[in-house]
């Protein structure tokens, strides 16, 4: 017998909690009979009750020898079925094996009221670490606040939630290549009078500490700036969730942390924003929310400058001590050129190192190809002056002395305007770079001095409505006792709540005596009742 193909059938392919579903086996024997066994012939109920795939082989043998008994009669057919029965005895304890749930599973359910969920997000940096050009790495540790409304919550404590069976945003960092910790807790936050519903809020914090991918440009090397971008990304589709940005509070970056500062400056903003993404992009067939959290970085020039293309510019101008060897002698001259060339071929495998591999170049690459361009052409003039000077004849005008004049005044403008032009384009892009970086920071400054505006704002607007709430639960009494003491010079304050014998509230007051002619009287409810402890005295009025 041949085994053709065993394929299971799942009921729901989104689950992997169930064993899979009977198979159909398509057999030929000795070449003339192709035999396709129903699937009621496997049962089923078998493999789920006892998780056992040799009760499955054993009715497949017994159904193979009903067969057989039914025909062919051949010993050596009925030898290779049985082997045949041994192979889809392995397949099937491996099907088994591959259909069970795993212990990392986890099934996140939908929100019972389908409706779209606003997740508010509010980044802190607290550490930005190494950062890896070669690589395009760079680590980082963030916390993360991700609030939403969520009406099943209400009037429950935290500790009272098994938020295992609440939804979940399903929030995962899409450019994470490693994640050494992370920690993650849900608050209950209550309602601050901006929902009239009442419903409180749902707070997910995230504490994380991973290495990122991102992708650096380098056209500007070494006096770039780079953007460290984290990614974040969820599960759901954007038609059941959309992220925005947290406008309550501001989102923060911590300069004293940062670990890289002897290579680049860190910005002091944070530029955090959701994206939307491109289906021409992606190819894919559903839209997912994206939220980028962005950082710049600088690049401090110095080692580069100081390393690399200071030590280029004096191998150029070593160059021209070939001129002092003697033109008879080509070859003395050739060793010192091409001996120099060499030595800058060296210098740049050396920044070839620092870089990753670009199909572009550097500013430092620029530079050090045209001194290399620049030494290529004194080997030329080298080679060239020799020929010359034998070539000569009229020896009296001496025209590879002129020659060489000349070319010394032609390279050394070449060097000239190759220095200069660098460190003026250096310079430019430097300015550029930190404008715009200057720029970003002013309008993320005025960003959270708005939202610092717009959370005084509203706490005043709290402050003032809880005021009003208990001035309407004073009672007469208690509001003439206040403007009494108003209006004699008194300050006065609520101390306590007492319930009298008559079941109502009997608000005791106690007063700063300012005036040496108003003397505080016992304290008296109007019904004539007395509270359970020993008040404090009112000033009469």
């Amino acid at each position: 017998m041949d085994l053709y193909s065993v394929s299971p059938r799942r009921q729901n392919d989104s689950r992997r909690n169930s064993l899979p579903q009977p198979f159909v086996l398509r057999t030929n024997i000795g070449g003339r009979t192709r035999l396709r066994l129903p699937p009621r012939m496997l049962s089923t109920s078998a493999l789920k009750s006892t998780g056992d795939s040799g009760l499955a082989c054993q009715e497949l043998f017994r159904v193979w020898k009903k067969f057989k008994m039914s025909g062919d009669q051949s010993a050596e057919k009925l030898d290779t079925m049985l082997q045949s029965m041994d192979k889809i005895q392995m397949t099937l304890k491996q099907i088994e094996v591959n259909g069970r749930p795993g212990d990392s599973e986890e099934y996140y359910a939908p929100r019972e009221d389908k409706q779209k969920v606003f997740a508010r997000i509010r980044c802190n940096i607290i550490t930005v670490g190494d950062i890896d050009t070669v690589a395009q790495l760079f680590t980082a540790e963030i916390y993360l606040s991700v609030t939403w409304k969520e009406p099943k919550v209400k009037g429950m404590k935290r500790e009272d939630v098994n938020w295992d069976e609440h939804w979940d945003p399903r929030i995962y960092f899409f450019n994470a290549v490693n994640i050494d910790k992370m920690q993650t807790n849900h608050y209950i936050m209550p309602n601050d009078d901006d929902d009239p519903d009442g419903i409180p809020d749902v707070r997910l914090s995230i504490r994380m500490k991973g290495t990122f991918k991102c992708s650096m440009q380098l056209k500007d090397f070494p006096f770039d700036c780079q953007d460290l971008t984290i990614k974040l990304m969820s599960d759901w589709p954007v038609e059941d969730v959309e992220f925005v940005k947290d406008m309550n509070i501001k989102d923060s970056i911590r300069l004293d942390t940062f670990t890289a500062g002897h290579q680049w400056k860190l910005w002091k903003h944070v530029l955090a924003q959701p994206i939307e993404e491109d289906k021409a992009l992606t190819g894919a067939h559903r839209s997912y929310p994206i939220y980028h959290i962005t950082t710049h970085v600088q690049r401090r020039p110095g080692f580069y400058i100081w390393n690399i293309a200071l030590i280029m510019l004096l191998i150029v101008i070593l160059t021209f001590t070939s001129f002092v060897v003697e033109r008879g002698a080509p070859a003395d001259r050739l060793s010192v050129t091409v001996t120099l060339l060499l030595t800058a071929v060296a210098f740049k495998y050396v920044v070839s190192q620092s870089l990753p591999l670009i199909s572009y170049l550097t500013m430092l690459d620029k530079y050090v190809l045209s001194c290399l361009i620049f030494q290529c052409l004194v080997v030329g003039q080298n080679a060239l002056s020799a020929v010359v000077e034998i070539n000569d004849p009229d020896k009296e005008k001496d025209w590879a002395k002129w020659f060489d004049f000349i070319s010394i005044i032609v390279l050394a403008g070449m060097v000239f305007n190759i220095t200069i032009g660098f460190i003026i384009s250096s310079l430019i892009r430097k300015c550029k770079t930190t404008n715009r970086m200057t720029k970003i920071t002013a309008e993320y400054m005025d960003k959270c001095e708005q939202i610092n505006q717009n959370w005084q704002t509203r706490q005043s607007n709290r402050e003032a409505s809880r005021k009003s709430k208990e001035e309407r639960t004073i009672p007469p009494t208690e509001k003439a006792v206040q403007a009494g003491a108003a209006a004699k010079g008194l300050s006065w304050k609520r101390t306590s709540k007492e319930v009298g014998n008559n079941g109502k509230n009997n608000v005791e007051m106690q007063g700063i005596k300012t005036d040496a002619s108003l003397k505080p009287e016992p304290s008296s409810h109007p019904s004539g009742s007395t509270t359970s402890q020993q008040t404090t005295a009112t000033f009469a009025v």
